[in-house]
Protein backbone atom coordinates (compact mmCIF):
# COMPACT_ATOMS: atom_id res chain seq x y z
CA UNK A 1 0.00 0.00 0.00
CA UNK A 2 3.01 2.33 0.23
CA UNK A 3 2.77 2.97 -3.51
CA UNK A 4 -0.86 4.14 -3.18
CA UNK A 5 0.12 6.39 -0.28
CA UNK A 6 2.97 7.84 -2.35
CA UNK A 7 0.58 8.52 -5.24
CA UNK A 8 -2.01 10.14 -3.00
CA UNK A 9 0.68 12.37 -1.46
CA UNK A 10 1.56 13.96 -4.82
CA UNK A 11 -0.01 17.42 -4.75
CA UNK A 12 -1.72 18.98 -7.75
CA UNK A 13 0.57 21.84 -8.72
CA UNK A 14 3.72 19.99 -7.67
CA UNK A 15 6.78 21.47 -9.36
CA UNK A 16 8.63 18.84 -11.40
CA UNK A 17 11.65 21.07 -11.65
CA UNK A 18 13.49 22.75 -14.46
CA UNK A 19 15.81 21.20 -17.00
CA UNK A 20 18.34 23.17 -19.04
CA UNK A 21 19.64 21.95 -22.38
CA UNK A 22 22.18 23.51 -24.74
CA UNK A 23 21.37 22.68 -28.33
CA UNK A 24 24.97 22.08 -29.38
CA UNK A 25 26.08 19.88 -32.26
CA UNK A 26 26.40 16.66 -30.22
CA UNK A 27 23.05 17.09 -28.43
CA UNK A 28 21.23 17.88 -31.67
CA UNK A 29 22.81 14.88 -33.42
CA UNK A 30 21.86 12.52 -30.57
CA UNK A 31 18.32 13.89 -30.24
CA UNK A 32 17.74 13.90 -34.01
CA UNK A 33 18.62 10.19 -34.10
CA UNK A 34 16.46 9.53 -31.02
CA UNK A 35 13.33 11.00 -32.64
CA UNK A 36 14.27 9.40 -35.98
CA UNK A 37 13.98 12.69 -37.86
CA UNK A 38 14.24 12.00 -41.59
CA UNK A 39 15.37 15.52 -42.59
CA UNK A 40 18.79 15.46 -40.90
CA UNK A 41 20.16 17.89 -43.48
CA UNK A 42 17.82 20.57 -42.12
CA UNK A 43 19.47 20.29 -38.69
CA UNK A 44 22.78 21.28 -40.29
CA UNK A 45 21.02 24.42 -41.56
CA UNK A 46 19.77 25.29 -38.07
CA UNK A 47 16.28 23.77 -38.24
CA UNK A 48 15.70 21.36 -35.38
CA UNK A 49 13.11 18.60 -35.06
CA UNK A 50 10.10 19.86 -33.10
CA UNK A 51 10.04 16.92 -30.68
CA UNK A 52 13.73 17.04 -29.80
CA UNK A 53 13.05 17.56 -26.05
CA UNK A 54 9.98 15.38 -25.42
CA UNK A 55 11.94 12.43 -24.01
CA UNK A 56 13.22 14.69 -21.24
CA UNK A 57 9.72 14.98 -19.72
CA UNK A 58 9.71 11.45 -18.30
CA UNK A 59 13.20 11.98 -16.87
CA UNK A 60 11.91 15.05 -15.05
CA UNK A 61 9.08 12.97 -13.53
CA UNK A 62 11.51 10.34 -12.25
CA UNK A 63 13.85 12.98 -10.81
CA UNK A 64 11.00 14.72 -8.95
CA UNK A 65 9.34 11.47 -7.82
CA UNK A 66 12.15 9.03 -6.88
CA UNK A 67 9.69 6.46 -5.52
CA UNK A 68 8.12 6.14 -8.99
CA UNK A 69 9.57 3.06 -10.66
CA UNK A 70 7.61 3.13 -13.92
CA UNK A 71 5.52 5.64 -15.82
CA UNK A 72 3.54 4.01 -18.59
CA UNK A 73 2.76 6.51 -21.32
CA UNK A 74 -0.98 6.87 -21.84
CA UNK A 75 -1.47 10.09 -23.79
CA UNK A 76 0.33 13.25 -24.86
CA UNK A 77 -0.46 16.52 -26.57
CA UNK A 78 2.16 18.93 -27.87
CA UNK A 79 1.86 22.45 -29.20
CA UNK A 80 4.88 23.68 -31.15
CA UNK A 81 4.86 27.49 -31.11
CA UNK A 82 8.34 28.54 -32.30
CA UNK A 83 11.34 26.69 -33.69
CA UNK A 84 14.23 25.79 -31.43
CA UNK A 85 17.50 27.37 -32.52
CA UNK A 86 20.74 25.50 -33.00
CA UNK A 87 23.36 26.65 -30.50
CA UNK A 88 20.84 28.17 -28.09
CA UNK A 89 19.78 27.11 -24.63
CA UNK A 90 16.32 25.94 -23.74
CA UNK A 91 14.64 25.46 -20.38
CA UNK A 92 11.86 22.97 -19.65
CA UNK A 93 9.63 23.42 -16.62
CA UNK A 94 7.05 20.89 -15.51
CA UNK A 95 4.25 20.59 -12.97
CA UNK A 96 1.55 18.12 -12.00
CA UNK A 97 -1.86 19.42 -13.10
CA UNK A 98 -4.17 16.47 -12.41
CA UNK A 99 -4.40 12.96 -10.96
CA UNK A 100 -7.15 10.40 -11.23
CA UNK A 101 -7.81 6.69 -10.81
CA UNK A 102 -9.41 4.77 -13.66
CA UNK A 103 -9.92 1.00 -13.78
CA UNK A 104 -7.74 0.65 -10.69
CA UNK A 105 -4.78 2.49 -12.23
CA UNK A 106 -3.25 5.71 -10.92
CA UNK A 107 -2.90 8.38 -13.61
CA UNK A 108 -0.85 11.55 -13.35
CA UNK A 109 -1.13 14.48 -15.78
CA UNK A 110 1.74 16.94 -16.13
CA UNK A 111 2.21 20.13 -18.13
CA UNK A 112 5.61 21.10 -19.54
CA UNK A 113 6.67 24.40 -21.03
CA UNK A 114 9.84 24.84 -23.05
CA UNK A 115 11.29 28.34 -23.36
CA UNK A 116 14.40 29.82 -24.92
CA UNK A 117 16.99 32.10 -23.31
CA UNK A 118 14.79 35.14 -23.96
CA UNK A 119 11.79 33.54 -22.24
CA UNK A 120 9.91 32.94 -25.50
CA UNK A 121 7.63 29.91 -25.25
CA UNK A 122 8.72 27.36 -27.83
CA UNK A 123 6.57 24.39 -26.92
CA UNK A 124 3.81 23.36 -24.53
CA UNK A 125 3.07 19.75 -23.68
CA UNK A 126 0.54 17.86 -21.60
CA UNK A 127 1.38 14.26 -20.84
CA UNK A 128 -0.60 11.59 -19.03
CA UNK A 129 1.06 8.52 -17.60
CA UNK A 130 0.17 5.62 -15.35
CA UNK A 131 2.06 6.03 -12.09
CA UNK A 132 3.63 2.82 -10.79
CA UNK A 133 5.71 2.85 -7.60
Amino acid sequence: MASQENYEAIPIGMDLGMFEMTLDEETVKDRTELVQWQSKGLARKGFLPPGITISQHARMNFAALPEMKVSIWAKSEHEFLRPMKFGGKIFIRGRVVDKYVRRGRNYMVADYETVDEMGNILMRSRETGIYVA
